[in-house]
């Protein structure tokens, strides 16, 4: 109160307790056993904080006890899905940019490469789309030489064909084969039917119907049941049968060849 005299002037015994209003109520101050104010409260923030309106910012430098060391330190960021949603080939794509990646630079002495895959390109390979191009020089170990080296031609290409002709009555033509790429080659005839057919192999440049003629070999006529084979005596690029019937006659006609 004003005006009045403090009648204890020894320091130490001079002591203050210090109240405060709750609601009009007068209630002394709280304090811990080694005095220190004490405070409590519950939601001392205005309202809850929302993920979508607040955020907290901390601004520190070397906010770890110490600067961490290469040596002795490690920070592991472990998560699922840390993007904000999954990667995906149709629209994301990852680029690393980087000069000597590598601990070191590779070196062919001591280092390898070795790269595993399946269907490595974006499809299979198409024989009708693709093609594969290797381009070298003196691709063998050395030029090969006409004095030392040889080429030895270990089998033949094989091709076949045939027909069965059923009931014919008249001439005709059995089958037209291309021989271009053929050195040797010979028709076979099978006569099933009942009547007895002549049959010659007739050649020409081109497979033009007006430019076959007969290849010299004699005509042969090959009776019911029988068989023949006839083999050209000249050669021109296509080669075909020629057949005539005596009456209603079935022949089984075969073309071989090799290369």
């Amino acid at each position: 109160m004003p005006n009045n005299i403090v009648f204890n002037d020894v320091a130490e015994q001079l002591k203050t307790k210090i109240y405060g209003d709750n609601g009009g109520v007068t209630t002394p101050i709280k304090t811990s056993s080694d005095g220190s104010v004490s405070m409590t409260a519950t939601d001392l923030d205005i309202r809850d904080l929302s993920a979508d309106t607040d955020s907290v910012t901390v601004t520190a430098t070397d906010l770890d006890i110490r600067d961490l060391s290469a040596d002795t330190d490690s920070v592991t960021v472990t998560a699922t899905d840390l993007d904000i949603r999954d990667l995906s080939a149709d629209t994301d794509s990852v680029t690393v940019t980087a000069t000597d990646l590598d601990i070191r630079d590779l070196s062919a002495d001591t280092d390898s490469v070795t790269v595993t895959a399946t269907d490595l390109d974006i499809r299979d390979l198409s024989a009708d789309t693709d093609s594969v191009t290797v381009t070298a020089t003196d691709l063998d170990i050395r030029n090969l030489s006409g004095d030392t080296d040889s080429i030895i031609k270990a089998g033949n290409l094989f091709t076949a064909s045939n027909a069965t002709l059923t009931d014919i009555t008249d001439t005709g033509i059995a089958m037209t084969i291309d021989n271009s790429e053929q050195d040797v080659y010979s028709f076979y005839v099978n006569n099933t039917g009942s009547a007895a057919v002549s049959v010659k192999l007739q050649i020409s440049p081109t497979d033009n119907t007006d430019y076959f003629i007969d290849d010299g070999s004699s005509e042969v006529s090959v009776g019911a049941g029988e068989k023949a084979t006839l083999v050209a005596q000249k050669y021109l690029r296509y080669t075909r049968l020629f057949y005539n019937a005596s009456g209603t006659a079935t022949i089984e006609t075969y073309y071989n060849a090799h290369a």
